[in-house]
């Protein structure tokens, strides 16, 4: 059997959810600890910086902290689950459901196993909740329906009142709203479904929002530093009666200040600590609890003797201790601070060798220090640092997943979208069609192909027939095939996406679409003409590998919501014998190929 055809010839076939729930499975990388001590905090504090949010939480149920870091711009979470005293499991990245996030915090919202993330993005207005039970297979995340403007706080905390229950229900603070501009909503939990409860006036802006208890053994209240007329103020809010209720507020909070707890005297209070990143001193305040009122004495500034990027705050013993992370060439250090001195120099710890030393994560057993390749970049290796007989001693290093683009994020989505467009549900209902590709006014047509069964090969008496051509008997169900070989009028939107992006100017497309075709991946942008110069507007695209090829399947799979791919050999032969055995389609005649066909002899050495 000769042929002439098509680079690519997708079509539409069945997609199973197995297949698109093995194709999100992710690999994990191990690491190796030492002295491992099990306790996990009450509450997890979240940690920000300029790229990214880190912080810890039980998210496997297994009893011992994990470690996550959330990348702010794409919201891709990756996941450290520590599975015994001497490993970790850092999985690949998976999508929260939320992008360029603003606020996000841990804790039991939908199982009291385990937790879970809540994360808000106050200027593409979502509220989802990340649950990562598997250190395996990714669960979709859901999000939470409000009518609120800029929600940019999420705190995990539990709200009295009416209705109440064990898990952890969601205080979310907004900024974009109509009068009154500055929100705070309360939403309770129902483990997949989010019910607001209550809606009130903000004091100000809020950010920075934590779960904090501020005595050991007290209650856990909401921690906010609020921006208003007056300047920031560091206000705690007890959310028992349903609503909330302020118990403390902190003014006078240095401009562009974080804030930080721990028990620096050994007392049952707290010592709260501001600083501002890359300057030298903090701003320290203890709380003094009388006659069930909290307190705060007047902030106090402590000289440092030199600049300071990050603070982190290691617990584990009778007194908190600080970790201090300085310039890009410096190693971090653990220190000794009693709340009202300049703190010491307890140990050194050092980052990933040559790499830009940007962040730290305190366990009560572990200092984990995260380095990227510049300065304010995504963490990309880490270096451990585990507890034993008193000091920390360096354990082991490695890379991080990449946030990258990968195939199988898309899978779930792509697949959702093609279970809900597909209404064919017999042969008879395959017809011909002409679809756009949406965004754009480029179109491609598929021809259904009816089942049926034929012989595969070359008959024994065939001209220039091969050994490997051997007849044999294949069935196959139905299927689409595409009319025309794919042109590169469809393919350069592929391939380039900034072009296609342009399009959709003038012909808007759903964006949640548009998200999940972005994400897959596409070839890099050629240094030459791939068309050799034989034209491009309705010719055949040429030149890509079959890797290219499946990714443009996919791509258009996910464009459309129909499910593309390139046909199988014994596919392609069956419609192309249209039904024949004879060596062409047309007959046993070669004289008359140049009738149907464009090849070397008639072609004039191009694509037609």
């Amino acid at each position: 059997m000769k042929m002439t055809g098509p680079d690519i010839a997708p079509m539409f076939a069945k997609l199973n959810k197995s297949s698109a729930v093995a194709a999100t499975r992710v690999a994990t990388a191990l690491i190796t600890l030492a002295a491992f001590q099990p306790s996990l905090h009450a509450s997890q504090f979240v940690t920000e910086i300029p790229a990214e949010f880190v912080t810890t939480g039980d998210f496997n149920a297994d009893g011992k902290l994990d470690v996550a870091i959330v990348d702010r711009p794409t919201g891709r979470v990756r996941v450290g689950y520590r599975v015994s005293s001497e490993f970790f499991n850092w999985a690949d990245w998976r999508g929260s459901g939320v992008k360029d996030v603003t606020g996000v915090s841990v804790g039991k919202l939908v199982d009291m196993q385990r937790d879970s993330l809540a994360l808000t993005s106050a200027d593409v207005n979502q509220i989802a909740v990340f649950d990562a039970a598997s250190t395996t297979v990714p669960t979709d995340p859901f999000t939470i329906e409000s009518a609120l403007l800029g929600p940019n706080v999420a705190v995990a905390v539990d709200i009295g009142g009416a209705g109440n229950t064990p898990l952890l229900d969601l205080y979310i603070a907004s900024i974009y709203n109509n009068e009154p501009e500055n929100r705070v909503t309360l939403f309770r939990s129902g483990r997949k479904t989010f019910t607001q409860t209550s809606e009130s006036p903000a004091a100000g802006a809020e950010s920075r929002g934590n779960r904090i208890a501020l005595k050991d053994g007290g209650a856990e209240f909401v921690a906010t530093l609020t921006s208003g007329a007056n300047g920031a103020a560091l206000r705690f809010e007890s959310l028992a009666s349903g609503k909330p209720e302020e118990v403390l507020s902190i003014s006078g909070v240095p401009a562009g200040a974080t804030y930080l707890f721990g028990n620096f005297t050994g007392k049952s209070s707290r010592d709260v600590l501001f600083f501002t990143p890359g300057e030298s001193n903090l701003v320290v305040a203890s709380i003094t609890e009388s006659g069930g009122k909290f307190s705060a004495s007047p902030l106090k500034t402590v000289a440092l003797d030199r600049a300071v990027r990050q603070f982190v705050v290691a617990d584990g013993g009778a007194k908190s201790r600080l970790v201090a992370v300085f310039g890009t060439n410096e190693p971090a250090a653990l220190l000794n601070f009693d709340g009202a001195n300049p703190p010491t120099t307890v140990q050194e710890l050092w980052g990933a060798t040559n790499k830009v030393l940007n962040s730290a994560l305190a366990l009560p057993d572990m200092i984990v220090l995260f380095s990227a390749m510049k300065e304010n970049q995504k963490a990309m290796f880490y270096q451990l640092h585990t507890l034993a007989d008193g000091n920390f001693k360096r354990g082991a290093y490695g890379a991080l997943a990449s946030l990258d683009d990968r195939d199988d994020s898309t899978v779930p989505a792509i697949h959702d979208r093609i279970a809900a467009n597909q209404t064919e549900k017999t042969a008879a209902n395959m017809k011909a069609y002409t679809n756009f590709i949406p965004g754009t006014d480029v179109s491609y047509s598929m021809t259904p192909i009816p089942a049926g069964e034929f012989l595969m090969g070359s008959a024994d008496s065939e001209a220039n027939r091969k050994a490997d051509e051997a007849q044999h008997k294949v069935k196959l169900d139905p299927f689409w095939m595409g009319t025309y070989e794919v042109t590169w009028d469809q393919y350069l939107l592929f391939m380039y996406p900034d072009d296609e992006k342009k399009l959709r100017e003038t012909k808007p497309t759903d964006a949640a679409v548009d998200q999940v075709s972005d994400a897959v991946t596409r070839p890099s942008k050629p240094y030459a003409d791939m068309s050799n110069g034989f034209g491009k507007s309705g010719y055949p695209a040429i030149a890509m590998t079959q890797h290219a090829a499946n990714k443009f399947c996919h791509w258009l799979s996910a464009k459309t919501g129909h499910f593309y791919r390139l046909p199988t050999e014994a596919e392609w032969e069956y419609a192309s014998r249209a039904g024949t055995t004879t060596a062409y389609s047309f007959g046993n005649d070669a004289s008359k190929l140049g009738d149907f066909g464009w090849f070397f002899d008639n072609s004039n050495s191009k694509t037609q």
